[in-house]
């Protein structure tokens, strides 16, 4: 139970422990003219969404994983290298990994990746795993955490967020985007967790039995992008031989990413997974076997 302290500075007296900073942010930037003005044409995530859908061979990646699957004794899956792929993204472009406030951008310090869990087999009930400053861990500490915050909200019976549930009705939604991100400030008394979805958000939407989904940008989230991870296919080439392909669903913030950055970001996208070593390789797990040989 969390007990408010009263602390007294010049005279002044404050409610300690109820009240801090929600996210860690730097800014507001400076934007060109055709970014401020993607601000003030849109009103809401909702008008301001933007799909698109990029096909990657999946080939040099589902050998990438298997490879360190095997040498660091941790499963590793598609829905990781992707979460890991979006956290590279950020890091490479560091002008969308922000938040939108009082019509200004404000660029967050830390890459942060929400994983969605589900905590039932039959996945009615939902929570946020979020791995923080994804863009420095290792792949294998990434799934290794993953699983570790999995496990342990499975074990304690209960969602993240069911603390909050009293204020995810609608009337109360826009009054907790307000104090979370207009202000920029955390209370134990909303019942979400600090920083609860992180900066960008990837969804594994293979797991629907859907060949084609959009995850939703989620409005008291203020995220300017989320990943949809689609089922791994087989395409035939010119030769007539078939190879491995996997579809991602992009889901962009016009007013956050603009079509100049969407470009980037996809053709970034296709690098990774052209070359995995080369950007998601950055060493190895700090709790991996040592080698023998």
């Amino acid at each position: 139970m969390l007990v408010p302290k009263l602390a007294i500075n010049e005279g002044k007296i404050t409610i300690m422990g109820l009240f801090s900073r929600n996210i860690p942010l730097e800014g507001p930037l400076e934007l060109s003219p055709w970014r401020s003005i993607a601000l003030l044409a849109w009103d809401s995530i909702s008008d301001a969404s933007v799909h698109a859908v990029i096909e990657v061979e999946a080939g040099p990646m589902l050998q990438f994983i298997e490879r360190r699957s095997k040498s660091s004794g941790r499963h590793i899956s598609t829905i990781h290298f992707v979460g890991k792929t979006l956290a590279e993204v950020l890091r490479e472009f560091p002008d969308v990994n922000c938040i939108l406030r009082r019509r200004r951008l404000y660029r967050r310090r830390d890459v942060d990746i929400m994983f969605p869990v589900a905590l039932d087999r039959a996945g009615y009930d939902l929570s946020a795993a979020v791995i923080r400053n994804a863009d420095a861990k290792p792949l294998e500490d990434i799934a290794n955490e993953l699983s570790k915050i999995a496990s342990d909200l499975r074990s304690q019976g209960g969602s993240s967020f069911k603390a909050g549930t009293h204020i995810l009705q609608r009337p109360l939604l826009r009054f907790a985007q307000f104090i979370l991100y207009t202000l920029n400030i955390w209370t134990p008394l909303l019942g979400l967790p600090r920083n609860a979805f992180g900066s960008a958000a990837v969804s594994d939407v293979s797991s629907f039995g859907a060949d084609f989904a959009f995850p939703p940008l989620l409005p008291i989230a203020r995220l300017p992008i989320v990943v949809g991870v689609g089922p791994i296919f087989e395409k035939y080439g010119p030769d007539g031989k078939t190879t491995k392909w996997l579809r991602l669903f992009l889901v962009f913030d016009h007013r956050v990413i603009d079509g100049v950055y969407a470009g980037r970001i996809c053709h970034f996208i296709r690098g990774v997974f052209a070359k995995p070593e080369d950007h998601c390789g950055n060493g190895a797990s700090a709790d991996a076997p040592e080698s023998t040989a």
